[in-house]
């Protein structure tokens, strides 16, 4: 890779200051790798396995060794295989001298463009994922259901979040015998259930009288709770400014490993064909002469995918409650 040269012209240029920065990019109000654990691939595109039910199947005896003979081997918890394709996501934005003679600190256009390229490509993958797990069909029958009236949680007198948290564990566990550990729980939800008296008479003799993500958590037996509160706005080019809430009032439990790998069961992974060893995006630099500018590009190459499917290909590792609040 040449040395970057602001003289020159064409020289594309990896430029780790920038590439660090574009990495250490803050994560506040994504979900991201919460739900889709990050694999490293080495390859564009490869098969990954898939994990269903039948992966829990038993054949009698067949563990059962005589002396000086092999032990039957098992082919592991890979009952199918799909392939991945890392399609490269990139955006840039064009930094010139003059912008850098005029900035104020602590201002600093090649900081501030990369950041502003990542959160874009950070949101735009957010935008997919959001999709695809508060989509219905995406999830095997009896793994969503929808709310509505009397049972929306914004009801105090008549809604039960613990008992719907339960009935979602329950079925999760019931298809992958392992129980969620990461819920879902959007900004314009939590803030209704701090005030739900479920939780509140269950905390008021303790230490903290307060609801938090964290005590919300311990009484719904959830390990890790996530709260996006991150704004879209839906508004094409030139028109009107149209906020709202990415994550809206869907809320998602999902079972998320420990460790993610190409072998473990999970809801969800974001196949990343990594730069080098694992650096999931890199931030180039180069000089433009016809703009007289340096132009800052930001990339990612991922493949989002359910990875835990029952024989029809939906997801039973995940449950989604829609419309949770009004």
């Amino acid at each position: 890779m040449p040395i970057y040269d602001p003289r020159g012209g064409g020289n594309v240029h990896i430029d780790k200051v920038l590439t660090d920065i574009s990495v250490g990019y803050p994560n506040n109000g994504l979900v991201g790798e919460a739900l889709f654990p990050r694999v490293p691939v080495r390859k564009q595109s490869d098969k990954y396995y898939i994990f269903g039910r039948e992966s829990f199947s038993v054949d009698p005896g067949g563990d059962v060794r005589g002396p000086g003979t092999p032990a039957n081997e098992i082919p592991g918890l890979a009952v199918s295989t799909d392939s991945y394709f890392a399609v490269e996501h990139a955006l840039q934005i064009s930094v010139t001298p003059e912008e850098r003679e005029n900035a104020d600190n602590p201002l600093d256009p090649d900081r501030d463009g990369t950041e502003l390229v990542t959160g874009k490509l950070m949101l735009a993958r957010e935008v997919t994922m959001q999709t695809n797990v508060t989509t219905t069909g995406n999830y095997a029958s009896g793994y969503s259901t929808t709310l509505s009236g009397t049972a929306q949680w914004n009801d105090y007198a008549n809604s039960d979040p613990i008992g719907d948290t339960r009935t979602a564990t329950r079925k999760i566990h019931s298809g992958l015998f392992l129980e969620p550990t990461v819920g879902v729980f959007p900004y314009q939800v939590m803030t209704q259930l701090e005030d739900h008296p479920d939780f509140i008479e269950r905390i008021k003799y303790s230490e903290r009288g307060i609801l938090t993500a964290e005590i919300i958590a311990s009484v719904l037996g959830v390990p890790e709770i996530i709260v996006p509160g991150v704004g879209l706005n839906t508004a094409n080019p030139g028109q009107t400014v149209a906020l709202s809430y990415l994550w809206g009032k869907d809320v998602v439990f999902a079972y998320v490993p420990p460790r993610p790998g190409l072998k473990v069961p999970a809801f969800a992974y974001e196949f990343c064909w990594t730069y080098g060893p694992a650096t999931p995006q890199v931030v180039l630099r180069w000089w433009d002469n016809d703009r007289e500018a340096d132009i800052v590009r930001v990339k990612r190459r991922y493949d989002l995918k359910f990875t835990a499917l029952d024989a029809s290909n939906k997801s039973i590792a995940g449950y989604v409650i829609k419309a949770a609040v009004a």
